[in-house]
């Protein structure tokens, strides 16, 4: 067998000429010296270089990258460099620059996500979901991984109405007001100003609602919410859905009121235990705002930095 294994060796090296000058290699099959001024110089018509390949998860799993480095990522099936403290991409094809109203990819799982312009905000026009599913009975943890609640524990509930979180998960325990928390990069967690902005802009608590809400109902096989979804119109694309909450009341299954409620977090706390929140429900055209314990799972909305 060493025989054989050295017989191949040998015919590898007949075949392809490496040569090392000062510093400096070739690889070819004609022998040439590397260019003066190229410190590996590749020359092959029939063959070309690998880079490593790996996932995004796997590329951000990367101890302290240095400035330079560079990927194949085959979760993007693009080619990422670092620089600057993060990670860049190209894909051969320029992508446009961002305009308010397009969608956007969540770099971290590929899921993505409609934009709305109200007034001078930019808004994610659908409920967060990113995160790994923990069962509803236990409480989200400071464990380095993004958790998530999907109602009564179901994925497809996390699809169609968004995760379900608690506020300190929310805020990847760090309790400074607009930071980005779990948003994606270049958006952050609305503080309850931001909040304050976009339903004054909307006509205010008393209103709002009406226009920030999906239409149709469950009963009707037109919608999420259930009847009498109070004066929904969604003038302003801003599309709440009725998520419910994760509670601590193991006699309601830890889920409640899906289809009548949607409560969505600020970044704002209120004292060690609680946060400001805005909920919507199925009967009235006004917004709540409201104040719950941080223990509780709510729906997540991200606005543009």
């Amino acid at each position: 067998m060493k025989r054989i294994s050295n017989t191949i060796v040998l015919a590898l090296l007949m075949t392809l000429s490496i040569s090392v000058s000062f510093g400096q290699v070739a690889i070819n099959n004609d022998g040439s010296a590397p260019a003066n001024s190229s410190i590996l110089d590749i020359k092959s018509t029939t063959s070309g270089v690998l880079f490593p390949r790996m996932t995004t998860q796997q590329r951000n799993s990367i101890d302290s990258p240095v400035d330079g480095l560079f990927i194949f990522n085959i979760s993007t099936m693009c080619f990422d460099y670092y620089y600057g403290g993060s990670w860049k991409s190209f894909c051969g094809v320029s992508n446009p620059v961002f305009q308010c109203g397009m969608q956007i990819t969540d770099e971290r799982d590929l899921k993505k996500y409609n934009t709305v312009q109200i007034g001078s905000q930019c808004w994610m026009a659908q409920n967060l979901n990113i995160g790994n599913r923990i069962v509803g009975s236990i409480d989200q943890s400071d464990n380095n991984i993004l958790e998530k609640y999907c109602y009564l524990n179901l994925e497809s509930n996390c699809e169609t109405y968004g995760g379900l979180y608690q506020w300190n998960e929310m805020m990847l325990y760090n309790t400074a007001s607009g930071q980005q928390g779990i948003c994606p990069s270049g958006w952050h967690l609305p503080a309850d100003t931001e909040w304050t902005s976009l339903i004054e802009f909307l006509g205010g608590i008393d209103y709002a609602g009406a226009a920030m809400k999906t239409t149709g109902t469950l009963q009707a096989g037109s919608g999420l919410w259930n009847e009498p979804n109070e004066g929904a119109n969604n003038s302003s694309g801003f599309s709440v859905v009725p998520g419910g909450s994760r509670h601590f009341y193991p006699e309601y299954d830890f889920f409640s009121w899906i289809n009548n409620f949607a409560y969505i977090w600020t970044s704002t706390l209120v004292d060690n235990s609680r946060s400001k929140s805005r909920d919507f429900l199925n009967d009235v055209i006004s917004v709540n705002d409201a104040v719950h314990e941080n223990s509780l799972g709510c729906s997540v909305r991200c606005v543009k930095d």
